[in-house]
């Protein structure tokens, strides 16, 4: 793990000084990806919740007078990093598909219908692209993404950290990314 780097200190810190000891104290697991004995990539999952007043209007109004409860069960992506060596090689896709694939199949077990992710903003287009949706509203995303912009000019390491939720409805998705999940990225 020593010579992984994805160029984002805060996931490879995580990977290398962090993971062992949460999944230890059975705070989340963490996966690897490798390749010829290299790991090229790594994400981490947990349990999480969301609330429903954090969902779209659609989902308010679908559960309303018909599930009283105010959060939902989820599955969190807690980290998910890609070697710079292979980035842009669609590894971060795969990875991502197999989360998806993994979590059907353990949704069928515990319950839960939502894939949550607080991803750095940097990488937001990313999760976009993969089906995830903004927990924020758009007017509290734009002020979000300002706020990174001001943070960059500013201080360009704290910037790199800040993140936004954003969601993936299971149960919306479930047949369309098993109908693509033999793809290759």
């Amino acid at each position: 793990m020593t010579s992984f780097d994805c160029e984002h200190d805060d996931l490879n810190e995580f990977l290398k000084e962090d993971s062992i000891k949460q999944k230890e104290w059975m705070l989340n697991s963490t996966y690897l990806a490798s390749y010829n004995d290299e790991i090229i990539g790594f994400f981490t999952l947990s349990t999480d919740k969301i609330k429903i007043k954090d969902l779209e209007d659609q989902y308010k109004e679908k559960f309303k007078n018909k599930v009283n409860y105010k959060e939902f069960p989820a599955l969190k992506i807690g980290r998910l990093g890609v070697s710079s060596s292979y980035k842009s090689k669609g590894i971060g896709t795969y990875l991502f598909k197999w989360i998806i694939s993994k979590s059907i199949n353990l949704s069928k077990e515990i319950g839960f219908r939502f894939i949550t992710v607080d991803t750095y903003v940097s990488s937001y287009k990313f999760y976009k692209k993969n089906y995830c949706k903004d927990s924020f509203s758009n007017d509290k995303l734009k002020k979000e993404f300002k706020k990174f912009e001001t943070a960059q000019k500013r201080n360009p390491q704290a910037a790199y950290k800040m993140t936004v939720p954003m969601f993936m409805d299971l149960y919306k998705f479930k047949n369309h990314l098993l109908q693509h999940m033999d793809r290759d990225p």
